[in-house]
């Protein structure tokens, strides 16, 4: 899918001045917005940003301080598997 941004033109290129890699930057704050308001989980995350696991999309998230809000019944069905 492509997403078109309605940027002026001066803006557009001012920003791309500063933001070598633009189109990830804007990626990665759809990535950070949508896990934000719970559009996106943490899966979706590194699927959206192709990333290999969970685990780098969680460390991607951290880095903008957002953390996993993890009810204690979702914690439980992660771990169950490891218990067996």
């Amino acid at each position: 899918m492509t997403v078109d941004l309605p940027i002026s033109p001066s803006l557009s290129e001012h920003l791309r001045a500063h933001l070598p890699d633009f189109d990830r930057a804007a990626l990665e704050g759809l990535a950070l917005e949508g896990y934000r308001h719970g559009a996106l989980s943490l899966a979706q995350v590194a699927e959206l940003l192709g990333l290999p696991s969970r685990w780098e999309a969680q460390e991607f998230l951290s880095s903008f301080g957002l953390w996993p809000d993890y009810a204690p019944e979702t914690l439980y069905e992660e771990l169950s598997p490891l218990q067996k």
